[in-house]
């Protein structure tokens, strides 16, 4: 179900810990998503995206963003979201996005069971 994207030189000015700087990734991950549909399918549902985590290393400008994508109530598995992603260039999802793209969707999120542990622990 869960989604990864690693993007490259976020700006010192863009507070990724905001829920704004999330608000705005979901919005922007969306487009993206509904102009992959457009291309692949010739069709437009209601695709929606939920960052679930947004994380930055220290001193780093390398941000990952985990998220789940929704067709209504229903999430996408995060095989058909990649797929879906996938017909996409890295240079036209980083359009989208104002950030370009390190690992544009990676269907194993390698930091997800840690933030599961730092969620059951918080």
């Amino acid at each position: 179900m869960h989604v990864c994207i690693f993007l490259r030189f976020v700006g010192t000015g863009d507070d990724v810990r905001s829920c704004s700087f999330a608000q705005m990734m979901e919005q922007r991950l969306q487009n993206a998503f509904t102009e992959a549909e457009v291309k692949v399918l010739s069709s437009h549902s209601k695709l929606t995206v939920q960052i679930l985590t947004v994380t930055q290393s220290a001193g780093s400008p390398d941000v990952s963003l985990i998220y789940v994508v929704h067709n209504g109530s229903v999430a996408l598995n995060g095989t058909e979201a990649s797929i879906l992603l996938s017909h996409l260039t890295a240079e036209l999802v980083g359009y989208f996005l104002f950030y370009p793209p390190l690992i544009t969707a990676e269907r194993k999120c390698p930091l997800l069971s840690t933030y599961a542990a730092e969620v059951s622990m918080g």
